[in-house]
């Protein structure tokens, strides 16, 4: 009888014991997450480490630490830690959606959707896992499976700048040119000083045929950030559609002075060159792209330049 007591005080304590340990263990997580956010990451760091060590079987622990080795770029490790997390709690979103950003950084796309998708399956309201999904679609141009997940977001906040932004880039490539200006529009209310909306709806405006609109737009994303490359390459196309060569000329000679090595503005120039009637510079141009294996170039070269 004594023994039998014995025996059930020796389990008592061990449980006991096992509940300490863990309580320790989840203020470690606490406080590692409380520096963490102050910006001691190699406190926060060694606060999940220790925990680890403590109650192995925290969830929280190995998911904190991934987060800090993900930020800190050490994605195998952190991969590594969300393959525990994930074990331990296998019905927890957020530890599939952030495996499925480290497996994206490891241009492991494939297991990435997957992950992604389960997120979402756990947790349908689940923003940043619905928003990279539709990112990496986009990423892959895969623009029709890319444009769902924007438009689920759109639909749920229609304040929701980053998604309408990429819901309107994907009706771009998908040829809906004016549905896009649409979203690049109800874009700008909410992120109004954003020079690749205005870029991007210029672009859009260009594809419709919209081109002085398109030159306004450019002229905005210029003058929010003179040194954009694209929007003086932009710019330049669409005036050399309405025919004005030498300030397409102009554009170009600016894209290239911010980007000497861009064999596309050099393309432009040299294309602006010939239109007017500068064929000799203007084949130069087209030679030296052509030269660094733009094919437009060549093509323009072949067919424009017989000398």
């Amino acid at each position: 009888m004594r023994k039998v007591l014995f025996m059930g005080l020796m389990v008592l304590a061990t449980i006991h014991s096992l509940q300490a340990q863990k309580r320790n263990a989840e203020e470690l997580v606490r406080k590692g997450i409380t520096a963490a956010r102050l910006g001691y990451k190699d406190d926060a760091l060694a606060k999940f480490t220790e925990a680890i060590n403590i109650d192995p079987t925290l969830p929280e622990a190995w998911y904190n630490r991934a987060v800090l080795y993900y930020e800190s770029g050490n994605h195998p490790k952190a991969l590594f830690d969300l393959d525990r997390a994930a074990q331990l709690n296998p019905r927890q979103a957020n530890i599939f959606m952030q495996r499925g950003l480290v497996r994206h950084a490891l241009d492991e796309d494939s297991l990435a959707i997957i992950d992604l998708e389960k997120a979402i399956r756990l947790d349908s309201t689940l923003r940043e896992a619905r928003l990279n999904l539709g990112l990496i679609y986009y990423e892959k141009q895969q623009y029709e499976k890319a444009y769902p997940h924007f438009d689920f977001l759109v639909r749920k906040n229609k304040e929701d700048g980053q998604s309408l932004y990429h819901r309107g880039l994907c009706l771009h490539f998908m040829g809906r040119f004016f549905d896009a200006i649409a979203d690049f529009t109800q874009a700008l209310e909410q992120n109004p000083d954003e020079p690749d909306i205005f870029l991007s709806r210029g672009v859009s405006k260009a594809a419709a045929g919209l081109y002085y609109a398109a030159i306004d737009d450019f002229n905005r994303a210029i003058e929010l950030r003179p040194d954009y490359t694209e929007g003086y390459m932009n710019r330049g196309l669409a005036r050399f559609n309405l025919y004005k060569f030498s300030e397409a000329e102009a554009d170009y000679e600016q894209a290239l002075q911010l980007n000497p090595l861009s064999s596309e503005a050099l393309t432009g120039r040299g294309i602006s060159r010939m239109a007017q009637g500068n064929t000799k510079e203007g084949c130069a141009d087209l030679k030296e792209a052509a030269a660094r294996g733009f094919a437009k170039a060549a093509e323009y070269l072949s067919k424009y330049c017989k000398d």
